[in-house]
């Protein structure tokens, strides 16, 4: 009985665990949306490891978390690197026409992670959000709420200021609670609808 009790015990505290870690990166993400900056958890490199697309949809099954990729690319850029933390479920997809593999100054960048439902938000509500900036607009695509930022902060990174100086293109997509985060410095806003657009669920 008391091992039984201990084994409940330890089950719960992972679980409480594994919450507060997700509710630290869901504020944090939140944050960095709502002040228009682009950023990556820290030290992704540490906490994450590279992994194959098909390995990344593995672990999406186990989690039953649908994901999300463009099928439709601008011709110059092609898929280099994947970087994966499990627990809570967060990867970094990377796009480059350069065969760059680093998150931090590639091209094309999808974040994403699972996001519990009352962190999607609807289209009206994005509509509020930007109504009285210059640069930020409300869409849907294909059902899913989109924001765009046209002029996104680049954040703290020196690699990535260095390169693309200090605003970036910045998109955000809600799909099937999922969050992704688009940084695309190097696209115009409009390949970036039509690349959300050919988003399509990916399987094994």
């Amino acid at each position: 009985m008391l091992q039984i009790m201990r084994k409940k015990s330890k089950f719960f505290i992972t679980a409480i665990s594994l919450t507060i870690l997700l509710s630290i990166f869901v504020s944090w993400s939140l944050y960095m949306e709502n002040n228009g900056i682009y950023s990556i958890p820290a030290d992704f490199y540490g906490t994450s490891k590279e992994v194959s697309l098909n390995e990344m949809t593995e672990f999406a099954i186990i989690y039953n978390i649908s994901i999300y990729l463009p099928f439709t690319l601008p011709s110059n850029l092609s898929l280099t690197a994947i970087y994966l933390k499990e627990s809570p479920f967060i990867a970094i997809v990377v796009y480059s026409a350069e065969d760059n593999k680093d998150y931090k100054t590639a091209e094309l960048t999808i974040q994403l992670a699972s996001l519990p439902p009352e962190f999607i938000p609807t289209y009206d509500q994005l509509l509020s959000q930007v109504e009285d900036s210059e640069f930020e607009s409300a869409l849907e695509i294909n059902g899913w709420p989109v924001k765009v930022n046209e002029k996104a902060n680049s954040g703290g990174d020196p690699e990535f200021r260095e390169k693309y100086g200090d605003y970036t293109l910045l998109v955000w997509v809600w799909i099937e609670e999922v969050g992704y985060t688009i940084c695309a410095p190097t696209l115009e806003t409009e390949d970036v609808v039509q690349l959300v657009g050919s988003m399509k669920l990916i399987t094994l």
